[in-house]
């Protein structure tokens, strides 16, 4: 973003926008500010309709429908809004402001739940914002359709199946297949310094300029071992999810089992959970962002959702040890709580008191899925 920018698609002389924004941080904050206030008004407005109307809806039908505007008239201002959360997560100054208006969104979401069910304990509404965000996380990069939406939603298809993107077209050669080891460090370098940036700065940063300065080469080099912008994105996220799921089997091994399944599954989930937001988490900021980017890159949105799927399936295989039955889109579901809950939680901070309620929250969301033996 740039005061030329701005000034082009606001249809402004560029000195107005230096006249009311000294530098391009204010006029982010503004704009920033102003989306932030416009989305608790919305929820404010939809808990006073509900209470003008009657109407018998519940959370579930209000995230629906959120995720249904979020995917057509609405979907700039939502990718917008992930985009500062996102940038939120990045500063103490970012945290402060996170922190005041989720506080906002909490309390319109409980005069929400008031106006539905006359009262709602405040794990079901902190359940429901957090499952809204990581749905808007999952739905968002892959630029769904209405019609893919109530097909999961409404209809009960599986995710998988129905939210999949089209194949990518086949990619044309690259680096020959041998490299040798001057090749292999310099691609390695490469790729760290474009991991480097995604961290710093989000997916819209990386450029060859950028990872060439970050890795100490010439801009030549990442053009050469990486024949994409797209490319080299793709490489980067897979090396950050490859490195997750790393650190994710390592805690598996190490851990004692025992106990009924439901609480081995919540001891284990809450303890990668904070792990993940308090050592890893702007590594996991960086998967989100390049996510988002997919939402503008077709080329991209394959990689991400091979990404999604992943976490489904694995899902999937942990709930299917606590309950005989599943629901299609149950696994689905708890990928958009953890995802909403990690967003959220490394938006305003990582504080304490949101951590100790990690294994009691993610307790109770997976005693939710179904009714079994747990």
């Amino acid at each position: 973003m740039t005061h030329r920018l701005v000034a082009a698609a606001a249809g402004v002389p560029l000195a107005a926008t230096t006249y009311h924004y000294a530098t391009k941080r204010d006029m982010i904050a503004d704009a920033s500010q102003r989306l932030l206030d416009g989305f608790v008004r919305s929820f404010e407005r939809a808990a006073q309709r509900q209470r003008e109307s009657g109407r018998a809806v519940d959370l579930g039908g209000f995230v629906t429908n959120l995720l249904a505007n979020a995917a057509g008239r609405n979907r700039t201002a939502a990718l917008a809004w992930c985009e500062i959360i996102l940038e939120a997560a990045r500063s103490s100054e970012g945290h402060a402001i996170a922190g005041a208006w989720f506080g906002r969104l909490i309390e319109a979401w409980r005069d929400l739940a008031r106006a539905i069910y006359g009262e709602l304990d405040e794990d079901a509404v902190i359940s429901g914002i957090d499952t809204a965000i990581g749905l808007l996380f999952i739905t968002l990069p892959l630029k769904l359709s209405a019609d893919q939406l109530a097909a999961v939603f409404s209809a009960g298809a599986d995710p998988v199946t129905q939210w999949a993107p089209a194949a990518a077209a086949p990619e044309e050669p690259g680096v020959p297949a041998r490299r040798t080891p001057k090749a292999r460090e310099t691609r390695a370098r490469i790729l760290q310094g474009a991991i480097d940036i995604l961290i710093a700065q989000g997916a819209g940063a990386v450029t060859y300029k950028a990872v060439a300065a970050e890795s100490g080469l010439t801009i030549a080099a990442p053009a050469y071992h990486f024949g994409s912008i797209d490319a080299l994105l793709k490489a980067a996220e897979a090396e950050l999810f490859a490195r997750s799921k790393d650190r994710y089997r390592d805690m598996v091994a190490s851990t004692a089992v025992a106990g009924r399944p439901l609480d081995i599954l919540a001891d284990l989930t809450a303890t990668v959970f904070v792990r993940e937001v308090t050592q890893h988490g702007r590594a996991a900021i960086a998967i989100y962002s390049i996510g988002l980017e997919s939402s503008r890159r077709l080329d991209l949105r394959p990689a991400v959702w091979e990404v999604i799927t992943d976490q489904a399936v694995a899902w999937q295989r942990r709930l299917e040890t606590v309950f005989p039955a599943i629901g299609s889109f149950d696994a689905m579901r708890m990928q958009a709580v953890f995802i909403g809950k990690q967003v959220r939680v490394l938006a305003t901070g990582s504080r304490l008191d949101q951590l100790a309620l990690a294994r009691s929250a993610f307790r109770s969301e997976i005693a939710a899925t179904g009714q079994g033996d747990a």
